[in-house]
């Protein structure tokens, strides 16, 4: 393969610098009308156990998924294995920075750990109202595209563990919501799958 494929790393690049400008957009908006947006809100700050712990699993995914970008891609062996294989992945990774920005942009209390503020708000529109975790959609489609680029063990296996990563955080999640919101998450979680509408 040619150094065409170091664009991935600009790719990349690109996906992260969405997702940080959307954060930081979402940081400086103002602030929700007085009264709110009518969806429940917690009392009192909660924090799903293991939280520290499934964020490490995760960081060490990632970690993974660039040390094979970097066996792959720095010396010029990416595996070719159908012809557009870098324009598709390319496309998964723009889903994943469109889907993790439109959340961001969506809701204001997203934490890195799952972690409930005093006032926080249950998120059931927009994104949400696709999948019930957008933004760790967003990462394993990062991973999964990235994996289409450049089809190594070391991707693969790394993307692999991205993948139940964020299965971990999002059921960790799930229980943290359930504890806070009680019915009101039931019926939103009934509704709306966890990564995949219709499916899972």
């Amino acid at each position: 393969m040619t150094h065409v494929d170091l664009a991935l790393y600009g790719v990349h690049a690109a996906f992260w610098a969405a997702f940080g400008l959307a954060n930081l957009a979402s940081r400086r908006s103002s602030a929700p009308a007085p009264g709110g947006t009518g969806a429940p809100r917690t009392e009192q700050p909660q924090e799903a156990p293991r939280s520290r712990m499934l964020l490490v699993v995760h960081m060490v995914a990632f970690f993974g998924l660039y040390f094979g970008i970097a066996q792959a891609v720095l010396p010029a062996m990416v595996p070719a294995w159908f012809p557009g294989q870098r324009i598709a992945g390319t496309a998964v990774i723009a889903i994943g920075a469109a889907m993790m920005c439109w959340a961001r942009l969506h809701f204001r209390s997203w934490r890195f750990r799952a972690h409930l503020d005093s006032g926080h708000e249950l998120a059931t529109s927009g994104p949400f109202a696709i999948v019930r975790h957008p933004i760790y959609l967003g990462l394993d489609l990062l991973a999964l595209g990235t994996t289409i680029w450049a089809p190594t063990i070391v991707i693969g296996a790394a993307t692999a563990v991205v993948l139940i990563g964020s299965d971990l955080r999002a059921r960790a999640e799930e229980k943290l919501l359930l504890t806070a919101f009680g019915t009101s998450y039931q019926h939103y979680a009934r509704r709306t799958r966890r990564f995949l509408p219709g499916l899972y």
